[in-house]
């Protein structure tokens, strides 16, 4: 049996295969050497930065922190009140031999904040003494003193009459007309540096005065001061 031909004309019809792409691996070894130094200074440039940047952080930090240390060592530092008793004015009684009644004084006092600072002082009480004999009390009110200003406060001396006259030698400073006193005061506040720290401060305030009878009025009057921080 004879075999069928093909027809003319007719193409082969086999599929033609396209050259594949030349494959580029992502290995950082096949970047190229430019490639890869311009890869490093990027590198190198950011943590460059980033070390000046926290260089220059920590180097205002530590400024800051003198500049802290050394306000709180000087002009920040606590320094003590300048405490004045300016006179005693008799208010209530009087002061003879035949009077057993109580007395009562009142006490006019300023008080110089030499600090940089607001002072806020507690209510606190004041003992009046005698020969070194307790005698009487008085309450010295809450006050503020602003920074670097002076601040006027009366205190209210109850003295006892009785205590009083029986101590040995207060008939003969009657009849001499002179009194000699004492008095301790213990003022508990505190203060607050830059309106961040709070800071407890105690004033304690000695004073001695010398009373005239006669006159009513005080002299040689005395304060000292210790300031515990």
């Amino acid at each position: 049996m004879p075999q069928p031909t093909q027809k003319s004309g007719m193409a082969d019809q086999s599929p033609t295969v396209k050259p594949l792409a030349p494959y580029i691996s992502s290995s950082p070894y096949n970047t190229p050497e430019h490639e890869i130094e311009t890869i490093f200074d990027k590198e190198t440039n950011r943590l460059r930065r980033f070390t000046l940047c926290c260089g220059c952080i920590t180097a205002l930090l530590l400024i800051c922190v003198v500049i802290v240390i050394v306000l709180a060592f000087t002009v920040y530092n606590a320094n003590d009140p300048e405490i004045k008793l300016n006179r005693m004015t008799l208010l209530n009684g009087s002061f003879t031999k035949d009077s057993p009644y109580d007395i009562t004084l009142v006490a006019d006092i300023s008080m110089k904040n030499t600090n940089y600072f607001t002072f806020k002082s507690r209510e606190s009480t004041t003992t009046i003494y005698y020969d070194g004999i307790d005698i009487g009390e008085g309450i010295t009110p809450p006050g503020k003193a602003k920074a670097r200003r002076t601040v006027r406060f009366n205190v209210t001396l109850k003295i006892l009459g009785n205590k009083l006259m029986n101590i040995p030698t207060i008939y003969s400073d009657i009849r001499d007309q002179v009194l000699n006193f004492s008095s301790y005061t213990r003022i508990d506040g505190n203060v607050k540096i830059l309106n961040m720290v709070k800071k407890r401060i105690v004033v304690e305030l000695n004073c001695t005065t010398e009373y005239n009878i006669t006159a009513g009025i005080t002299s040689d009057n005395n304060c000292f001061t210790n300031v515990d921080t």
